[in-house]
This record gives C-alpha cells, sequence and structure tokens, in this order.
C-alpha cells in the first residue's frame, strides 16, 4: 500500500505544472511587446547591413580599439584607451578620445562583445555585433518601460506603454538597426534607477535587500552618466522625486540613508572615466539631489523633537535651496555649455551657429508633439485630474516624468525620446481608468431607432473600439522612421532611396588616395571618412574646434586662389591634399534638376553663419536659392556639378539647375576632379585633389 502511495506522489511530482490562465496572458504580452520591438527596429536591414547615422561610427571605432587592445595584450591593454591619442582625427592634433567622448559606452560595448565571442562562443564580428546591439537594447527598453508602468499603476499600465513604446518614433529614430551611439544604453539605464528609486521609496526599514536596490540603482544612473550627456535628465528627475517624495514618506531616516547610498554610488561610477570624470561631483543636476538630500537630513532632526507638519517640510527644502543657491553664487557648482543651458532655458536656445545647424537640435513644435504622442496627451490629461484626486507618489511621479521631458524636449527634437516612457506610462493610467470606470456602472438603458438597438454595454465596447481605432491609426506615424535605408545609403537625406554613391567614394578614398593623404569635407562627412575611408580628417563630427571648422566654411566660400591659401594654413607641410563635395539633385526632365535636400547645396548658409560672414552674400532667403555670387565666385559653387537656369513652371518663371562640371580633370590651376560617383539616384559624391 505504501508503495502506491509513494507511485501516486510520484506522479504528482512529474505531472504537468499548472500555469494560470493570466501568468500565460502575461507571458504572451511581454514576449509581443519584444518580438515586436526588435521587429519594427530590425525593418532597416532590408536595405543594408550598416551602422547608420554619424555618431555611430566613432563609437564603433572607438570600441574597436579597446577590443583590438584586449585581443593584444589580454587586460593589460584595456587601459590603453586612456593614452589613445587618434592622429587620423582633427589634423595635425588629432583626438584625445578618453577626454572628449562617453567612455562608458565604448568599453561596455567591448566588454559585451567580448562575452558573446571569448565566453559564449558565438562567431561574430565586432562592427556585426554592434549593428544589431542596439535593436536588442530596443526590446529591453520597452521591457523597462512595462516594468515601469506596472510599478506605477499596475500591470495594465505596464502592458499598455509597453507596447505603445514599440512603436514609438522618438524612441525608433535612437534605437533601432545600426545605431551603435549614446542614447540607447543611457536611456535603458535610467529608466531601470527610476524603477529601482520607485522600489526603496516607501521602505521603512533599512535592509540588505533595500540598499542592494538603492545601491544598483546609483550604478545604472552613474553608467548613465558616462554614456551620454543627455542622462542629467535623469539625474535632475531624481532630485525632483527626491523633493517631492519628502511629502509623502513615513520614515526620513531610512529614506535619507537609500538616497545617501545611491548618490554615493552614482558618483563613484560617474567618476571612472574622464568625461564627466571628477567634475561630475558639482554638476548643477547633481545639485538637484543635494537640495533634497540637505532638506531630509533637516526633517531628520525636525522628526526628534515634534511631528513635521507640510510647513515644516516647505521650510526645510527652501533651507536647502537657499543653500545651493549660495553655492552656485559663490562658484561652487559647475558651469553648463551653451548646449545644456538652451535645454534649461528652452526660450533662450542658443545663439551658436554650430549648435543650430544640427537638425536634432531644432526646437520640437506642437506638430511633433501630436504627431508623435497625439492620443496619450489627450488620456494623460485625464491621467493628471484621476491621480491628483487619488494622489499616492507613484502615480504622482508619471506627472513628474511627463511634466520635466516635456520641459526639455521643448529645446532639442532630439530630447522628444524622454516623452516615449513618460506619456506611455501617463497616457496608460488615463485610458484604464476611463474603461474600468465604464465597465464599473451597471447597463440601465437600451436606445432604440429605426430598428437600431443599442445598448449601454455596447456604448462601452463600441468607445473602446474606437480608442483603439484612434490608437492604431495615431502609431502608425512609426513606419516612417523604422522602414527607412540608413544614413550611408541615402546620404542622410530625406529620401527613401538606396544608392552606393557614399560608399564607392569612400572605397576610392581608401584604396586610391595616398596613406598620408588628409580629406578636408564639411563636418558631418567626417567620421565616415575617417573610419570607412580610413584617412585622416581635419574636421568631423564632434565639432571639438569650432575655429577650424569655421575656416573650413570660409575656404568653401572663397575663390579657388583664396581656398587654396587656407588650406596651406590648415594643412602645412602636406601634398596629398583632397576635397569631398557631396550634392543632391532631383531630376524633372531630361538635363534639368531641383537641386536640395541635404547635401552642401543646401548647407553653405550654415557654413556661412559659422564663418562669421555675409549669410546673404551667398544665398537669397527670400528666394530659398544660392545667389548669383555663390555660383560664380566661391569654390564650393564652382565645384558643385550644377548651372542655374531659368525655366517657365505654369505661370510662374523658377529657378532650375543644369548639370555641368566647372572643374573638370586638366582645366583649374588649383583643383582637380579625380572622383566622381555615378549619380544614379539623387545623390552624388565628387572627390577633388588641390594642387598645393
Amino acid at each position: 500500500m505504501s508503495n502506491i502511495i509513494k507511485l501516486f506522489a510520484l506522479k504528482r511530482k512529474l505531472s504537468r505544472p499548472y500555469i494560470k490562465r493570466e501568468k500565460v496572458l502575461l507571458i504572451y504580452a511581454l514576449t509581443t511587446i519584444f518580438v515586436l520591438a526588435i521587429g519594427v527596429r530590425l525593418l532597416s536591414a532590408q536595405y543594408g547591413f550598416y551602422i547608420n547615422e554619424f555618431d555611430p561610427y566613432f563609437q564603433y571605432i572607438s570600441t574597436n580599439y579597446i577590443v583590438k587592445s584586449f585581443d593584444q595584450k589580454g587586460f593589460a591593454g584595456i587601459l590603453d584607451y586612456f593614452n589613445w591619442i587618434d592622429k587620423m582625427a582633427w589634423y595635425p592634433e588629432g583626438r584625445d578620445v578618453a577626454s572628449t567622448s562617453f567612455s562608458g559606452l565604448h568599453y561596455l560595448g567591448a566588454f559585451l562583445y567580448l562575452f558573446f565571442r571569448n565566453i559564449l562562443q558565438i562567431n561574430i564580428t565586432l562592427y556585426d555585433f554592434l549593428v544589431l546591439l542596439p535593436v536588442a537594447i530596443g526590446g529591453f527598453i520597452s521591457l523597462a518601460i512595462y516594468l515601469l508602468g506596472k510599478k506605477i499603476g499596475g500591470e495594465g499600465v505596464g502592458i499598455f506603454a509597453g507596447l505603445l513604446s514599440t512603436l514609438s518614433p522618438p524612441l525608433i529614430s535612437r534605437d533601432s538597426f545600426g545605431w551603435w551611439d549614446t542614447e540607447p544604453l543611457a536611456y535603458l539605464f535610467g529608466i531601470l534607477t527610476f524603477i529601482l528609486f520607485l522600489e526603496i521609496i516607501e521602505k521603512e526599514k533599512v535592509s540588505i535587500k533595500s540598499l542592494s536596490a538603492a545601491s544598483i540603482a546609483g550604478i545604472f544612473l552613474g553608467l548613465s552618466m558616462t554614456i551620454w550627456g543627455g542622462a542629467m535628465y535623469f539625474v535632475g528627475t531624481l532630485g525632483i522625486l527626491v523633493l517631492v517624495a519628502l511629502f509623502f514618506i513615513k520614515s526620513y531616516k531610512s529614506f535619507f540613508e537609500h538616497i545617501l547610498v545611491l548618490t554615493g554610488f552614482n558618483l563613484l561610477v560617474s567618476m571612472m572615466f574622464k568625461k564627466p570624470g571628477y567634475m561630475v561631483i558639482i554638476n548643477p543636476a547633481n545639485l538637484v539631489i543635494y537640495i533634497g538630500i540637505a532638506s531630509c537630513f533637516l526633517l531628520i532632526f525636525k522628526e526628534k523633537g515634534t511631528a513635521i507638519g507640510f510647513k515644516d517640510k516647505v521650510y526645510s527644502i527652501l533651507t536647502a535651496v537657499m543653500i545651493g543657491l549660495t553655492l552656485v553664487s559663490f562658484g561652487a557648482v559647475g558651469k553648463l555649455t551653451q548646449r545644456y543651458l538652451s535645454v534649461i532655458f528652452p526660450f533662450e536656445l542658443s545663439q551658436e551657429p554650430i549648435v543650430e545647424s544640427v537638425a536634432e537640435h531644432a526646437s520640437s513644435t506642437a506638430v511633433e508633439y501630436f504627431t508623435f504622442f497625439s492620443i496619450m496627451i489627450f488620456f494623460g490629461g485625464f491621467s493628471i485630474y484621476y491621480i491628483i484626486k487619488n494622489v499616492d507618489f507613484r502615480r504622482f511621479s508619471a506627472i513628474i516624468f511627463t511634466v520635466t521631458a516635456l520641459y526639455f524636449a521643448a529645446s532639442f527634437g532630439r530630447l522628444m525620446i524622454y516623452l516615449t516612457f513618460s506619456l506611455t506610462i501617463l497616457g496608460g493610467i488615463g485610458i484604464l481608468a476611463i474603461i474600468r470606470t465604464l465597465f464599473a456602472q451597471p447597463s440601465k438603458f437600451t436606445f432604440k431607432r429605426k430598428g437600431l438597438e443599442i445598448t449601454n454595454t455596447n456604448f462601452k465596447l463600441i468607445f473602446i473600439a474606437f480608442i483603439l481605432i484612434i490608437m492604431l491609426f495615431n502609431c502608425s506615424i512609426w513606419i516612417r522612421y523604422a522602414d527607412q535605408p540608413v544614413s550611408l545609403l541615402n546620404g542622410s537625406t530625406a529620401f527613401k532611396i538606396v544608392s552606393n554613391d557614399w560608399i564607392d567614394a569612400l572605397s576610392y578614398i581608401r584604396e586610391q588616395t595616398p596613406e598620408d593623404s588628409v580629406i578636408i569635407s564639411w563636418w558631418d562627412y567626417g567620421y565616415w571618412i575617417r573610419v570607412i575611408g580610413n584617412r585622416t580628417t581635419l574636421v568631423d563630427n564632434a565639432t571639438l574646434n569650432t575655429t577650424k571648422i569655421a575656416l573650413v566654411g570660409k575656404m568653401f566660400l572663397s575663390n579657388e586662389e583664396e581656398a587654396i591659401k587656407i588650406i596651406k594654413e590648415l594643412v602645412p607641410g602636406r601634398k596629398n591634399v583632397y576635397v569631398v563635395v557631396f550634392t543632391v539633385g532631383q531630376q524633372i526632365q531630361q538635363g534639368v534638376y531641383w537641386i536640395g535636400g541635404g547635401g552642401d547645396e543646401s548647407k553653405f548658409p550654415w557654413m556661412a553663419k559659422i564663418a562669421r560672414l555675409d549669410e546673404t552674400k551667398y544665398y537669397n532667403e527670400s528666394k530659398n536659392q544660392p545667389t548669383e555670387y555663390f555660383w560664380e565666385n566661391t569654390l564650393l559653387g564652382k565645384m558643385l556639378p550644377w548651372t542655374p537656369t531659368q525655366a517657365q513652371y505654369g505661370n510662374q518663371i523658377i529657378t532650375v539647375y543644369y548639370y555641368y562640371q566647372k572643374i573638370g580633370e586638366t582645366n583649374n590651376p588649383y583643383f582637380e576632379l579625380v572622383y566622381k560617383s555615378p549619380f544614379t539616384s539623387y545623390l552624388q559624391v565628387l572627390i577633388y585633389k588641390a594642387k598645393l
């Protein structure tokens, strides 16, 4: 009998495990979120397997330096990076990479690759790994947004937020296929910091588990600061959360200890690399956290004597703020660059042309807000009312996330990425509150007219269907950002084309120019030339030396003789100097073109501004076209293969262009055309050799 009982017991142990239906649905939902996020971000792969945009090429070559050093010297080689002066950039000075870049990204990329290659034995090149890595990070970002939404508003809000984040245009444009740049990892770490912060906020006692959570949160926050300058948003917003939390928490002593640990690890990790380095201690973003810590410290002393009221909390915060302002007035807090000041004061945008010239630094418009987030903005407004009516700290944090993100996104369009996690969560709270309210009401009436019967329940279902339709329609904008060729294939233009013009031109530079050559181009293309072309560049996308960039702009807008003098000044002692020009034109009929769309024929007004030249001399703003002086008296005007003419278009006389090569192979005493791409689809790259 005992054997039979044992047999039945063993059978029960070996029987199929029971999983609740809710768990199965949750697994399906999270799998859908992750797979959808990855699938959307892989759409660009159909056009070609390349790193995307400009900066990621620099991030790749820097990550590659660490990997190569490790392969040559083992663990001793990973520190060589800190002494690396890249002499193939910013000729002749070179670039101190560790001091002028966010090294955390390079080391994390290198260590992840070495782990996959050496530990997991996955045979993949670093280039291919870094092309695919942002796609995986994008999937994890959506899962992190789910976790943050769950922490704030429950499972439903988390799933809603995670699902919508997979189709968020600002997020897709920053964590898609080939985008090995600063934002994806820093964004992921910042969200994980907020999740852990909300985990420890209500802890009334200090424990190993809670201190571990605070430590990990600080590590994530510090890592984000070593990866992206924009991570100061997470630091500043965390500081605001600390201040607001003082009105909700029950144990100030426990909160003080947790935040002190979080801040300590944040600073220690941030100081691991030269950028931000030790100056992170006096970073203005961290000042907000210091004010929160000081306020909490004051409240701890107050708590010992008597009960703490609302006024006591306000007075403590104001006292800490006054101390902070005093430190600022005495210069004890670090200064911000013009770019960061433009973020903090969005209505006082940078007047520095080099900052203004970058498209992603343009101010966000109302049209962009509603295009990207319309349905979430609508439900977000309802959520604010709902949260304030039923206020608690976790839900109130969603308002803080959204308000701060809206504020900072007003300065640079690039920062609209912050709104993805904040508005999806806030919108999720609103829409679920509406649905729950609707279905909490009993069906009491029936509406009949002309044979049509609609019950109260049907009204609810119609309303939900209407919401879903609007959401799907709103999300359809994602395809425009996800289904795009990488920049190398369309020249970073707005055209959805695939062209080998840049690939072929860079191959020519790499294979046909002498190794000691110096390549001059407008700064946009510097990383492509340095990494793919494997040649020394004069200026690049880092914009480290605006004076040199201004001289390049002046060179392009001078006549040939003056341009040669500037080249000799910029490249002393070198004979093999090449000038790269990129142009975009659309053929409207045989031999007749419209020009513009992202080439140098569109960028020369910025060349004039950055060089502090009279822009009106080269550009007619009212007609949105170059002046006659530009075409006849500037180096760029003669290097570009266009000749303007007038043509009848309907009832108007418009300017169109003939394709004509003004500087050829032998007819110019200063420059020689040595290469031009075929110009088969909108784009053309031309390479000239300076006759020095």
